[in-house]
């Protein structure tokens, strides 16, 4: 697969399954499911084991799914629940730019006026399409909360990078499932709702989130790393919206906006400059020896 394609297909995959997720959000609280997502995706690739347990994956991948999986979701999810959903978005979109401060600071890259500046005009076109508008101030304990999901996030993006180089992404993606199980299962136990019967459209998000946003997501979030760089590989985040936008529509027939082509705009615009102009595709189609 071309490298656009394997950064389309990553963008599709992670951004459905904020799709799935309100699907299974109607019946499950924030714990549970992701406890049962985690857990049956760590279920199923219990096989990549059968060769042994490499101790350096284990090391990284529990290290990681603790960042990822538990803090990084678990805050975000929480701080929903008390901030609008645009408040959120506009957050997590905040990512690129953490990510970019903390792999300056490793020593993995540069930072940059020219992506700094493509990044911002990708949060703004974010900000765009969120429609943020002036309301009521929002919860300072929820924002405390997607911050702290947030810079968890970057800060596994860019030790993904510095410890994870060789280590193979579905044994990554086993231990840091196993990881994020684990740790929230208290949480849904102590917090969660009681689960009755689900419905099949329940089972199947849950299912979907499991296999294909899990297995399939982590496992191209790591590609993408290794090849082009946990500030770059951050920046793709900045698609996820637009695709979002997309992808709800088909689902639950819900109108496109001017806000959202305009917003789309901004972001394609911001990823310009973020791969350097008369690079974009460059950066994209190149072979990266890795």
């Amino acid at each position: 697969m071309g490298r656009i394609g394997l950064v389309v297909l990553f963008s599709l995959v992670w951004s459905s399954a904020f799709v799935a997720g309100k699907i299974a959000l109607a019946e499950l609280d924030s714990f549970t499911l992701l406890a049962a997502r985690f857990g049956l995706a760590a279920l199923v690739l219990l096989p990549v084991l059968a060769g042994g347990i490499d101790r350096r994956a284990l090391r990284v991948g529990l290290l990681l799914g603790l960042l990822n999986n538990a803090l990084y979701l678990g805050l975000t999810f929480s701080g929903l629940k008390l901030l609008r959903p645009e408040i959120v978005v506009v957050a997590v979109s905040c990512t690129p730019f953490l990510t970019r401060l903390f792999a300056a600071v490793a020593g993995q890259e540069r930072l940059a006026a020219r992506p700094l500046a493509g990044l911002g005009l990708g949060v703004a076109g974010v900000a765009v399409m969120a429609g943020l508008t002036a309301g009521p101030a929002p919860d300072p304990r929820g924002l405390a909360l997607v911050a702290a999901g947030t810079v968890a996030f970057a800060l596994a993006t860019v030790l993904t990078r510095d410890r994870a180089h060789g280590l193979p992404p579905l044994a990554l993606t086993f231990w840091q499932s196993a990881a994020g199980a684990l740790a929230l299962l208290p949480a849904a136990v102590l917090f969660g709702a009681p689960v009755g019967m689900p419905s099949a459209a329940t089972v199947a998000a849950v299912l979907y989130l499991a296999f294909g946003a899990t297995i399939g997501g982590l496992a191209l979030w790591v590609v993408l790393i290794r090849r082009h760089g946990p500030g770059t590989a951050a920046s793709f985040h900045l698609l996820n919206p637009p695709f979002g936008v997309a992808l709800s529509a088909l689902a639950f027939a819900t109108p496109l906006r001017g806000e959202d082509l305009l917003g789309t705009l901004l972001i394609l615009l911001g990823l310009g400059l973020t791969l350097a102009p008369g690079r974009a595709v460059a950066a994209l189609s190149r072979q990266t020896p890795r």
